[in-house]
């Protein structure tokens, strides 16, 4: 309900006053509309026999200065015949195209009432004589090309404008000829507009006339992020960046955070005083709700996950070496303040100590693990041939994986078989698609692996990873075991609008062989499974105990997660206690918390006996957990 109440506003907006003088916001509307159906579709302009960038500067002063429907027209007019007469087809069009592979070729407001009679039958003449031919303005990619872009390439409009605009600001007609650039490459391109919260109309017309009024770079990025917010789509943000302006900022303080029973969670943290398991309160005398209300309008996001994921690092985000105040809540419940500094850049973060560099194990259950992040194409024979017989295989995918689910498959596949279907552009025919069937496998393999497949996923899976998660789903005995992934699938094709202003957007549809989209939706798992924050200060990968539960795996990490493998004596403790370790350990981590998981001692120990003192402790109940080559421990003492 909430679309088509968005819908029928905008219609009413555009469309009611008509019979008045048109606004300018109305005439830059229809005139980019205009500009790019004409860029496209018309036969000379849409093999560079005319300038088209230089007809619409020139234009757009006219169309400003339009004051009456006549004079818009008029304008319009002068436009469509600075592009030369049409050629008339010979031929009927081919239309032979499902409607879900037309969606963006959509042409019903050639006939809205703004358009005088005269301009309509142009209009109208380019459309009827169109056909599919060779289009300067956007081609398939050479992948023999060093500087891969993607699946599509934009000759003329990569970059839009061959400047830096923080150095050389554009004039208003400038700065509206890059956006009228964009949007209609993202109109005629983008396979997901009909997934769109707003329709890409509707941003348009919201968003165009900010552009003619902002008056230095920062304005006019901030009202670009705006626009490509609305693209809903993960791969839109992370394409989307300035060199000079970082919007919210790049660097944050040495913490880092997940989303994790709706709070902001540390997960690491190298910040003193901040542990992990805290909660986040507030950021600069912000809430997080209120960090969230103000990036909102500026983020591309699929869902709710991926929004999560990137405010994660937004709200801590600023310039390099500037200052910080963190309001959070410890393990025991009192609100915290600490001033920091934000100095750092990346954000490494992985669920599992014991298994975050292993490529692959298998556990003494008989169940694999394969860490895709480390997986190399070169190691995927190894890793299958001491897999092969194992009665589960577990691939995490909460990562982004090196291009290694492909030749998994070949190997693993009982037969070959369709594991999705991509839509793909049709550059001979802006606005259309072709469908791809996807498929990987042998045609009959002696081989392939007969047990359980469990793949893991959270909101770090992302395009590639997702697409992994497809590609593994295919086996005939797979289970997603996790959370709502990015939902951003799909090759990406990425251009600059200047030097300095870089953005791109995702290219290729993605699909189900039985049509179901993964766009926004991302992968669904099977069996979800969350982190908890009592989980992240003891250590515990919930995600993948939930997966070793499905395995049916007794002897792993879930177990040694809560298996005491060392010795802790006296125990009840008075002012000492000794902890004992196996011989086998060569180095280990030894933490110290109270039963609300608050670190209260940490130390790295070669030896394997440590003595440590617990007198200042109060009388209750601690955890201590080792972590070293065996994997990691959790034991228990009472301090009396």
């Amino acid at each position: 309900m909430k679309k088509i109440f968005i819908f029928l506003i905008f219609c009413y907006t555009v469309t009611t006053t008509y019979s008045q003088n048109p606004t300018y916001q109305q005439k830059l509307y229809y005139s980019c509309k205009v500009w790019g159906f004409v860029k496209y579709f018309h036969s000379k302009v849409s093999n560079c026999e005319v300038n088209w960038d230089s007809v619409l500067v020139g234009t757009l002063p006219l169309i400003k200065n339009a004051v009456t429907k006549d004079d818009f027209n008029n304008a319009l007019d002068t436009m469509l015949n600075a592009a030369g007469p049409m050629d008339i087809a010979v031929a009927p069009l081919p239309d032979t195209l499902p409607p879900e592979l037309k969606r963006n070729r959509n042409f019903g407001w050639i006939n809205d009432s703004i358009f005088r009679p005269d301009v309509k039958t142009l209009l109208d003449t380019i459309k009827n004589n169109f056909r599919p031919d060779s289009i300067c303005w956007v081609k398939d990619n050479d992948y023999s090309s060093p500087s891969y872009k993607g699946w599509l390439v934009f000759p003329y409009d990569d970059p839009m404008i061959n400047y830096n605009i923080y150095a050389n600001y554009p004039d208003e007609f400038t700065r509206l000829m890059i956006i009228f650039k964009y949007w209609n490459i993202i109109n005629y391109f983008n396979p997901y507009n009909y997934a769109l919260d707003m329709p890409w109309d509707s941003t348009l017309y919201n968003n165009i006339l900010p552009i003619t009024t902002d008056s230095d770079y920062t304005g006019f990025y901030k009202s670009f992020k705006k626009i490509t917010a609305n693209a809903n789509d993960e791969h839109v943000e992370l394409c989307t960046y300035g060199n000079v302006f970082s919007f919210p900022g790049y660097y944050v303080p040495w913490i880092t955070l997940r989303y994790i029973q709706n709070n902001y969670v540390v997960v690491k943290s190298n910040v003193a005083g901040i542990s992990k398991g805290d909660v986040i309160i507030s950021i600069d005398s912000k809430t997080t709700t209120q960090w969230e209300d103000s990036l909102r309008p500026y983020i591309s996001a699929g869902n709710s996950s991926i929004f999560k994921k990137l405010m994660c690092k937004y709200i801590l985000g600023g310039t390099y070496n500037s200052s910080i105040q963190i309001v959070y809540k410890d393990s025991l419940g009192n609100n915290e303040t600490k001033n920091s500094t934000r100095i750092y850049a990346t954000e490494n973060y992985y669920p599992n100590d014991t298994l975050s560099s292993i490529k692959w194990k298998k556990w003494d259950c008989n169940v694999g693990f394969v860490n895709m992040a480390n997986l190399q194409t070169s190691d995927v024979n190894n890793m299958y041939n001491e897999l092969k017989n194992t009665t589960s295989i577990i691939f995490d995918i909460r990562n982004y994986p090196n291009g290694t689910a492909w030749p998994i498959a070949d190997l693993m596949y009982p037969d070959r078989r369709c594991f999705s279907k991509l839509t793909i552009p049709d550059v001979t025919y802006p606005g259309t698609y072709s469908w791809y069937y996807d498929s990987l496998g042998l045609n009959s393999n002696p081989s392939s692996y007969t047990g359980h497949v469990i793949i893991l996923c959270n909101e770090e899976t992302l395009s590639q990873a997702e697409f992994s998660c497809m590609i593994l789903k295919a086996m005939p005995n797979a289970t997603i075991v996790g959370s709502q992934t990015a939902g951003a699938d799909g090759n990406v094709t990425s251009f600059n609008l200047s030097l300095d202003i870089h953005t791109g957007f995702t290219n290729l549809g993605v699909y189900y062989p039985n049509g179901d989209s993964t766009q926004r939706i991302g992968i669904v798992p099977d069996s979800v499974a969350y982190p908890t924050i009592d989980g992240v200060r003891h250590g515990r990968d919930e995600v993948l105990e939930k997966a070793l539960e499905i395995a049916n795996c007794v002897s792993s990490v879930s177990e040694k997660n809560q298996k005491n493998n060392f010795k802790i004596f006296p125990n009840p403790a008075n002012n000492k206690i000794t902890i004992e370790l196996p011989q086998t350990a060569k180095q280990s981590t030894i933490t110290i918390n109270n039963v609300n998981g608050q670190e209260l001692f940490k130390r790295q120990t070669t030896n394997n006996k440590l003595i440590v003192d617990v007198s200042k402790l109060p009388g209750g109940i601690y955890f201590v957990k080792v972590v070293n080559e065996n994997g990691v421990s959790v034991g228990k003492f009472v301090r009396k």
